[in-house]
């Protein structure tokens, strides 16, 4: 009655919406590397994004090895998460260790860094890109080119001296590496690499050119230096490391305590120094075991999904709900069977754990978001990943997309040095696929313009890099790769 006769009161009553709007959905990334990141830029117009990560900084792992050999170099391959994603493109940053997730309440319980409770953060939808580490050999994965941030790897990590967790504590870590190979040099000391893979050859080569004193040896299981790319890229590596005066030892299994494996890789006394670059280690600790492989690279441990990139348990069952998501290094496709069967059985054929692999299924999942999200609460459909499209007309939108091989991650650039260096194209997982595409200076310049380009991107620095890298990703055909030929219209 008091309202009735209050003028104020009726013209709020009038003027307010008969519905009011409805906020919009909550996505979570858990991990800023380049899966995340990609995820987030894609999906930060429609939704209300944030990105949960360990570390303050983002760092452009294909970079660490140069870094750590010219530690100045460092710096342009690092930003601090959030001056760039909430200043620059508006995406929430919480910087914390995600400890688990409740798949019932929708819910990721986090410990933030300086609070002593852990927070509860919701979701709608959920992605899960905690990449791996490089050391299988390591309890922890404990390697150079990633910082150890997980609090139960810290207390066990040979650097417990240093908080990686920190831009400056992550800084003093490359130093200390770079010091570390100044004694080895000066000391004309032997330095063993284990695998001869392209993160091996690239360390190898980096090692000679910029520490000329060391001994370097690399080896591998297999019979010869990049095993899995064409036969020309390696027998130009190899070619080139033989004239920096790299050893080379092939069809070895490493084995560190063996007198005899040492002496097969002519080091009857032993390296001074070894570097482990063969295989990696999942860093999906936080996610419940129905979930995680129990086979694969460093004893399992990666997160199974099926063909739309939705995490499923190991009998292939949803989990979540569906609206929970795994891409990038930290990922496995489900299979039928074991993890032993070949790929073609798989649900998915297995893709390279490279950085555009990565960053392709982050395109992928955030397409089948907008689908799902289009499916449960009515929202609308875009055309890569950036016009809006009437759901009438593309009805083909509104579902689930199978994602594939993508022909970026039959790219390789391979550094030999600041001067030299091979890039691969057109691998696509099969037996003597791929082609050398360019070598010496020009591989060189094209592995710098990738980095430039690729960190311009992620830091938001100017248009045109963000525009080459968006087209790159969403590219309506796919001339190489297992992926369709017109991917716009795959089904």
């Amino acid at each position: 009655r008091e309202r009735d006769s209050d003028p104020l009161a009726q013209a709020m009553v009038v003027s307010a919406p008969a519905e009011p709007p409805r906020d919009p959905r909550r996505v979570l990334v858990i991990g800023g590397g380049f899966a995340g990141l990609a995820a987030a830029r894609v999906l930060r117009s429609q939704f209300r994004t944030t990105v949960v990560d360990s570390k303050e900084y983002f760092e452009f792992t294909p970079g660490i090895l140069r870094a750590c050999c010219k530690p100045g170099h460092w710096d342009s391959l690092t930003f601090v998460y959030h001056e760039v994603l909430e200043r620059r493109f508006g995406i929430g940053f919480i910087w914390g260790e995600v400890t688990r997730l409740e798949p019932a309440a929708q819910c990721v319980h986090v410990k933030a860094m300086f609070a002593e409770e852990e927070d509860i953060v919701p979701y709608d939808f959920c992605l899960v890109t905690c990449g791996c580490n490089f050391n299988q050999y390591s309890p922890t994965g404990e390697s150079p080119w990633f910082p150890t941030v997980h609090a139960q790897d810290r207390p066990n990590s040979d650097l417990r001296h240093l908080d990686e967790r920190f831009l400056e504590g992550r800084r003093r870590r490359i130093l200390e590496e770079h010091h570390s190979l100044q004694y080895l040099n000066d000391r004309h000391a032997k330095v063993l690499v284990v695998g001869a893979g392209y993160m091996g050859v690239e360390w190898a080569c980096e090692l000679r050119h910029f520490f000329p004193g060391i001994c370097v040896t690399i080896t591998d299981f297999l019979p010869r230096c990049l095993g899995p790319l064409p036969q020309d890229a390696s027998a130009y590596c190899e070619e080139y490391m033989r004239g920096l005066g790299v050893e080379t030892v092939y069809s070895v299994k490493y084995d560190r305590d063996s007198p005899a494996y040492w002496e097969k890789v002519r080091l009857p006394s032993g390296a001074d120094k070894t570097y482990v670059l063969s295989s990696v280690k999942s860093s999906s600790h936080f996610m419940p075991k129905e979930v995680r492989s129990d086979k694969g690279p460093g004893s399992g441990g990666w997160i199974t999904v099926n063909r739309y990139l939705q995490v499923v348990k190991r009998q292939g069952e949803k989990w979540g709900e569906g609206v929970v998501f795994a891409l990038g290094d930290c990922m496995a496709y489900y299979a039928n069977a074991t993890s032993e069967i070949p790929a073609a059985q798989w649900d998915a054929p297995p893709v390279p754990k490279t950085a555009y692999s990565a960053e392709q299924q982050a395109v992928h999942a955030s397409r089948n978001i907008r689908a799902l999200d289009h499916q449960m609460y009515g929202g609308s459909l875009r055309l890569a990943g950036c016009l809006p499209l009437p759901a009438a007309l593309f009805p083909g939108m509104a579902k689930l997309r199978s994602t594939w091989y993508p022909w970026g991650a039959g790219i390789f650039a391979i550094s030999l040095g600041p001067e030299d260096g091979c890039v691969v194209v057109g691998l696509d997982g099969s037996r003597d696929s791929g082609r050398l595409w360019s070598h010496g200076l020009v591989a060189a310049a094209q592995k710098e313009l990738i980095e430039t380009t690729k960190i311009a991107q992620c830091r938001g620095d100017h248009y045109l890099s963000s525009f080459i890298w968006h087209w790159i990703h969403h590219c309506p055909i796919n001339l190489v790769g297992r992926g369709p030929t017109f991917s716009c219209l795959a089904p």
